[in-house]
């Protein structure tokens, strides 16, 4: 899987943006899937819209859902990761 320092740069993530202890489990993967329901939009577009759901929860202040979707975004990115480079993000 892609590392989490990977990850952060490659969706610009800042250090207080990534949550650690969370492993993958079945509903990550129910999750991503829901994600995917808009790959037709293209990656860059499922990319962000993970980002800013993650984002969203750490404002919320909801950290365990916002750990959950680091969980996704690492899943989306090292799937993607194998086949083609990532697109970065602006913000």
């Amino acid at each position: 899987m892609i590392t989490l320092k990977d990850i952060a740069a490659l969706a610009r993530l800042k250090p207080h943006e990534l949550i650690l202890g969370v492993a993958p489990q079945a509903r990550h993967r129910t999750l991503l899937q829901s994600y995917l329901l808009n790959r037709h939009h293209g990656r860059a577009i499922v990319l962000r819209m993970i980002v800013r759901d993650l984002r969203g929860f750490l404002d919320m202040g909801a950290r365990h859902a916002a750990a959950d979707l680091l969980v996704v975004l690492r899943l989306f990115m090292s799937a993607r990761h194998k086949t083609a480079p990532a697109p970065m993000l602006t913000r």
